[in-house]
């Protein structure tokens, strides 16, 4: 299995039939608008192989990648943090998780990676982490 597609999904905005949303707000203890991953595995599109933030408004998307419109620091304050991928060649990503933590040193789960990246930067709270298995 690997995971074909990524999305950002706001407040109380419905998962897509046959997604999977990560529970875990991208806001949580920042205040902000109730944000959550959601992605869908073994879909019709090639699998992702990599995930990138871009820190700061108005950067360019890197070659290759697709960028999600969703400010992840949204209504919280902190610094404009976006969500870029790549279906490029590599190991494709086979599963995800968000970690929450009070620890900005916090393990991923086992057999995870975490991309270092606080997902709340600038806007106090949680340490939130975006975890991957390849």
């Amino acid at each position: 299995m690997a995971v074909t597609n990524l999305t950002v999904l706001e407040s109380d905005q419905a998962t897509p039939p046959g997604w999977t949303k990560i529970g875990v707000d991208l806001n949580e203890g920042a205040g902000g608008e109730y944000l959550y991953f959601a992605y869908e595995l073994d879909g019709t599109d090639r699998p992702i192989t990599d995930i990138y933030f871009l820190i700061g408004e108005d950067l360019p998307t890197p070659p290759g990648y697709e960028k999600i419109s969703v400010d992840l620091n949204k209504g919280a304050g902190g610094t404009y943090i976006y969500t870029t991928f790549t279906r490029a060649a590599g190991d494709p990503i086979q599963d995800l998780a968000v970690i929450s933590s009070s620890d900005p040193g916090a393990n991923p789960p086992n057999g995870f990676k975490r991309i270092d990246v606080d997902l709340n930067t600038g806007a106090g709270g949680k340490y939130i982490f975006l975890c991957y298995r390849t």
